[in-house]
């Protein structure tokens, strides 16, 4: 499958993410055909989608309001079927025990086909059928690759809970960026230190809402994911910051630590750290014992940070 042979509109990548953010990653046919037939056709077409027989469930359209109904074998009918209150025992065509199955594999090097991220076309799974990881990708503008995660059902609190614990059990040393299947709206608020969270919709090419763009990306992780309206807004690495509207820009590792630290202590309602914690967690030698030596070739870090008897904190 190539890039070249994607035929999948807005509304088929839309369906994608529907299907995605179910706990099965699955769709029965019988609402795949009643409701989604154009999309369907396309996302099986393009192998994003494939049948997996044996589905007990189906779409009730008498009883239920559209919703799932279990499947069960009646010995006197020879089939499986549902009893309805309104309509009695109704027999489920064999079309009807079929699910369709999204293909993670192929939805990833898909959805990543316009990045330089070779190992797109083999994920590592971290976490069976919800996390993968994609090794680094090149984004224009950073000097650097970025290890790339794509995960799926993070609206889940339980899948969240899941995902957070990886990202602690595998920590990212700088930037990570988290592509997420699922819908901008269903992903969490919450700051998870050294990730950037982004739904593939919000830097998708225009034209299909699922192939990421990589300079929309590269945008989007330099500028941040915070709310626009809090005083204080920061990229994922550290490497942007900005304070009651105004941007602050540091390259080094060990400034963006350092700014991370004390972002995070104020994000939590905390904002006074140790200098020498921060300094020390942040990879500095003991020589350097203030963050004056820290920032020595950046003067605009006292506009917003506040150094004083051993320890140091962001201020708005």
């Amino acid at each position: 499958m190539t890039r070249s042979s994607l035929k999948i509109d807005r509304r088929a990548a839309e369906l994608i993410r529907t299907i995605a953010e179910t706990p099965s990653g699955r769709i029965s046919h019988s609402a795949l055909m009643t409701y989604f037939p154009t999309q369907g056709e396309q996302l099986v077409k393009a192998g994003l989608l494939k049948p997996v027989q044996g589905g007990r469930a189906i779409t009730s359209l008498v009883d239920h309001d559209d919703e799932p109904v279990n499947l069960i074998w009646s010995a006197e009918h020879n089939g499986y079927g549902y009893f309805s209150p309104n309509a009695g025992w109704l027999k489920a065509d064999a079309d009807e025990l079929v699910t369709f199955e999204l293909q993670f594999e192929q939805l990833i090097a898909l959805a990543l086909s316009g990045l330089d991220c070779p190992l797109a076309i083999r994920p590592v799974t971290l976490i069976p059928g919800l996390l993968w990881e994609i090794e680094d990708c090149r984004l224009p503008g950073r000097a650097k690759k970025v290890p790339v995660w794509l995960a799926r059902g993070l609206s889940n609190s339980k899948i969240w809970q899941e995902f957070k614990t990886k990202t602690q059990t595998r920590p990212s040393p700088g930037l990570r960026v988290v592509l997420s299947l699922g819908p901008e709206t269903a992903l969490p608020t919450v700051h998870v230190s050294g990730h950037e969270i982004v739904a593939i919709e919000s830097v998708a090419n225009t034209g299909t809402g699922f192939l990421v763009d990589a300079n929309m990306l590269a945008a989007r992780v330099s500028l941040g994911t915070g709310n626009e309206e809090a005083p204080v807004v920061m990229a994922a690495d550290g490497g942007v910051i900005t304070v009651r509207g105004q941007r602050y820009t540091f390259k080094g590792s060990k400034q963006k630590a350092v700014i991370r630290h004390l972002f995070e202590a104020w994000d939590s309602g905390q904002p006074e750290c140790s200098t020498t914690t921060v300094l020390f967690d942040a990879g500095y030698k003991d020589s350097v014992n203030t963050l004056g030596k820290a920032f020595s070739k950046h003067k605009d870090w006292r506009e917003f940070i506040e150094e004083k008897n051993g320890t140091c904190r962001i201020y708005v």
